[in-house]
């Protein structure tokens, strides 16, 4: 069930009222996360989601149609990593991939029964925010290349290109082995 600070939402006028009620704190911000690493059996494993402050009382095990805009987006670019990195040779351990975007469902409520969304609501997927953390011997060049493909060509992504975008790449080679120190 939708729950939104502790109530339950279950048709427009439970929407209304808690928009009334909490006003911008209904404007939140989502993440969804995909990780690749040897241990992945698939690079198509699915993201994790954390919902806003709004809605963490919501059912855990439900993901409700907006949020699959977030799974979708964090699944997709995450899995490019890994595979474009295979076809192009390039060493990769891992890849965290966090899709970060600000949301706000008044806009879709505007007005209804005299309620009237904020302008800066009016698109309800406010931005959307791509970090990619990439473990890699790779030179540098080639994972800026590769993150600056998976950004730029996405399907799920391209399907977005309405929603402000942004991304970031952070980068950290292999962590070595240590030796024992017993030989």
């Amino acid at each position: 069930m939708l729950t939104v600070f502790g109530s339950p939402i279950t048709n427009v006028q439970d929407s209304l009222d808690a928009f009334r009620q909490h006003g911008d704190r209904m404007r939140g911000t989502y993440r969804a996360h995909y990780r690749f690493d040897a241990s992945s059996e698939s690079p198509y494993a699915p993201a994790r989601l954390e919902r806003p402050e709004s809605l963490v009382e919501s059912a855990p095990g439900a993901v409700f149609p907006w949020e699959q805009v977030y799974l979708a987006a964090a699944t997709c670019a995450g899995s490019d990593y890994p595979m474009f990195a295979s076809h192009q040779g390039i060493p990769l351990d891992s890849v965290d991939l966090v899709i970060e975007g600000v949301f706000d469902p008044r806009g879709e409520f505007d007005d209804i029964s005299g309620f009237h969304a904020p302008p800066s609501a009016r698109h309800c997927f406010l931005s959307l925010h791509v970090e990619a953390h990439v473990v890699s011997s790779a030179p540098q060049a080639d994972l800026e290349a590769l993150h600056r493909r998976v950004v730029s060509r996405n399907m799920v992504l391209g399907a977005l290109r309405g929603i402000p975008l942004t991304d970031s790449l952070v980068t950290a080679p292999p962590r070595e082995s240590k030796k024992s120190n017993r030989e």
